[in-house]
């Protein structure tokens, strides 16, 4: 074979592996689909203002976010207020997404990518229900603490990509919720009852007492007697449900006063075998603290008002209780005495 056939040959096989190459991997010139470094989602920096509505679906699980002036609610749930944050770092994650490599455009393929059966299906629309973008969502990996990469996929697209700057987005819609309940200043608790069990301290003390002690019983550390305390300051929820009257009968009510006169009620209840809580304020003037202790460590300007702000946010619902905060504040008189050792015969 001479020379020139044999580079002639060689140069239609470079040719038909470049084609092959081009079939499994390269782009449809026809669509509209961007490459590497370009906008995942063209426009969406412009439009992302425009989205009053967030819907993720997986299977049967489906969750929709609605917005409602400037606050964004959970509608499986009733309406109660989204994690703001959450919401914003997910849409602004859609404006500033870049694509970084394109990969696969065989469907069959896209299970082990997160994507077909297994994808979240997410749908962005506006004020008047028309959607203003829709994409699959697929698994994705954290590379930083602000950066992350996703597999997408569009209609619009020939192949899936791996993006960027996609913030989590859950298919649970607990997982939405704003789910910080209260924030009171630990030094304003006057005292914390526990059923018949009353842990309390005088204004301008930081250390808490068992009420009560018998003699030859010592109260455990302080350490343990300021936990009700501070599940109750901070108090917090992994669920909600709006019910109009509980399903059983309470387990055990947690009260905390406070040297200004709010006093905090929280109602436990088994239900779905879980614990979970109503929660009511009251404003006492009565309650007051007075003496030599000074001024009232940080109590609001308008102690009224402070109830009933804790009321409108609580009124009709039931939290869901972390375990460990069920367990503290269903705890028994004898879990803050110290337990006797026999003497020594």
């Amino acid at each position: 074979m001479s020379e020139r056939l044999t580079n002639i040959l060689g140069y239609l096989t470079l040719f038909a592996i470049l084609g092959a190459i081009w079939v499994l991997f390269g782009e449809d010139p026809t669509r509209d689909q961007g490459g590497r470094g370009e906008p995942t989602f063209e426009g969406m920096k412009e439009r992302i203002n425009d989205v009053a509505a967030l819907s993720l679906k997986k299977g049967p699980a489906t969750v929709t976010l609605k917005k409602q002036a400037d606050v964004w609610a959970v509608a499986e749930r009733g309406g109660y207020p989204a994690d703001l944050a959450k919401v914003r770092d997910f849409l602004r994650g859609v404006a500033l997404s870049e694509r970084r490599e394109p990969k696969t455009s065989n469907p069959e393929r896209f299970d082990q990518i997160g994507l077909g059966d297994a994808a979240t299906d997410v749908s962005l629309l506006d004020a008047n229900g028309t959607t203003v973008l829709a994409f699959a969502m697929g698994k994705q990996s954290t590379i930083g603490s602000d950066r992350s990469l996703t597999y997408i996929f569009q209609e619009s697209d020939t192949r899936a990509w791996l993006v960027t700057s996609l913030a989590e987005g859950a298919d649970d819609p607990a997982w939405w919720l704003n789910t910080d309940l209260l924030d009171l200043a630990d030094s304003r608790v006057r005292s914390v009852s526990l059923g018949d069990t009353v842990l309390a301290r005088s204004l301008g003390e930081g250390e808490y007492s068992l009420e009560g002690l018998q003699a030859g019983e010592e109260a455990v550390p302080t350490w343990q007697l300021a936990e009700p305390a501070r599940v109750l300051t901070g108090l917090s929820f992994s669920d909600v449900r709006h019910l109009g009257n509980p399903l059983t009968a309470p387990k055990r009510t947690a009260t905390l006063t406070t040297h200004d006169g709010l006093r905090l009620t929280v109602t436990l209840y088994d239900m779905e075998g879980a614990t979970w809580a109503q929660v009511s304020a009251q404003h006492d003037e009565s309650l007051m603290s007075e003496g030599e202790a000074g001024p009232l460590p940080d109590a609001p300007m308008d102690g009224a008002a402070e109830a009933e702000a804790i009321n409108a946010k609580t009124r009709g619902w039931f939290f869901k209780l972390a375990d460990g905060d069920a367990e503290v504040l269903m705890r028994a008189r004898g879990a803050f005495v110290k337990a006797q050792t026999p003497a020594a015969s």
